[in-house]
């Protein structure tokens, strides 16, 4: 394998600390980013278990800065109009006090994660949080680092 220069090194180091992981998601944390990441990993979820990663990931950002987030919901079923009104009037506002910059979500998109997709921007966007959206975490790290160079 061919050692690479210094450029061509990915501008993140790869140090994950998981926060809790359960059968339905997952929640990490990488310093150099400030990232927080949701990965969901189970279709269907009570309003509880949607919540959860949420809150948890709320009371971290009490303790660590984090300025970046991302939820990765390739493997997440279709979320109903209360948990979605949940995340828009409750995480969405207390995460914006907490100092998010900003959100990606990762998906393949299909039009019933399209109409969450789109509530959520509008979301954040009353919040004046960038949100984009990407096919891979990988894309949404480079973004965040192009905010870490600086």
């Amino acid at each position: 394998m061919a050692d690479l220069s210094y450029e061509d090194r990915t501008p993140y180091t790869l140090i994950m600390e998981t926060i809790v992981e359960d059968e339905f998601s997952r929640l990490t944390y990488e310093a150099d980013l400030k990232v927080l990441t949701i990965t969901w990993k189970n279709k269907k979820l009570t309003f509880e278990e949607y919540k959860k990663p949420f809150n948890i990931a709320l009371e971290f950002m009490t303790r660590k800065r984090v300025d970046n987030y991302i939820s990765d919901i390739r493997d997440q079923g279709i979320i109903s109009p209360e948990y979605r009104k949940w995340l828009q009037e409750v995480a969405m506002p207390e995460a914006a006090k907490a100092g998010l910059k900003r959100v990606v979500g990762v998906a393949n998109v299909n039009i019933f994660k399209q109409y969450y997709i789109n509530n959520v921007f509008q979301s954040a966007k009353k919040f004046g949080i960038p949100f984009k959206m990407f096919n891979t975490i990988e894309e949404a790290k480079k973004w965040f680092s192009e905010f870490e160079k600086g």
